[in-house]
């Protein structure tokens, strides 16, 4: 029972850590074309939480970089029943607050998952950050685009 307290610890220390890091400023984006191929990779962008890590995978948005008058599509792909609280949100911060671009009501079930958000909501040119959360406001992952 103890090391079940431990690994705990463990999970909430490096899910702090990872909120931590997506609070950071925008820095680099994983290029990937309408088709959804990967053209250059950031480390950094669409890891997925520590406590949802083997639970849900988040694909790198695309296309990025993204026009003005364009949508961001994000994929989801659950692979376990009941291991995400619904609703699944897409944000940004704009305006120094944090606004909803899309949801998924329910992803409760194994399967795949979309979220598309216009680019006029994301914000102008330039970087900006985008994060998932659940429905308990844990983030699930985050990532940059850049709006051209």
């Amino acid at each position: 029972m103890a090391a079940l307290l431990v690994a705990g610890c463990d999970t909430q220390e490096e899910q702090d850590d990872f909120a931590t890091q997506a609070s950071r400023p925008p820095q680099n984006i994983t290029r990937v074309d309408a088709s959804g191929n990967v053209l250059s990779e950031d480390k950094d962008d669409w890891r997925t939480a520590p406590v949802y890590a083997g639970e849900i995978r988040i694909d790198p948005a695309m296309p990025n970089p993204v026009s003005s008058e364009g949508f961001v599509t994000i994929r989801v792909t659950v692979t376990v029943f009941d291991a995400v609280y619904s609703p699944l949100r897409l944000k940004n911060t704009r305006d120094d607050r944090l606004q909803t671009l899309s949801e998924i009501a329910q992803a409760n079930s194994p399967g795949a998952y979309l979220f598309r958000a216009p680019v006029s909501l994301i914000g102008p040119a330039g970087m900006h950050r985008l994060f998932v959360f659940d429905g308990l406001g844990e983030i699930v992952s985050y990532g940059d685009v850049l709006v051209q």
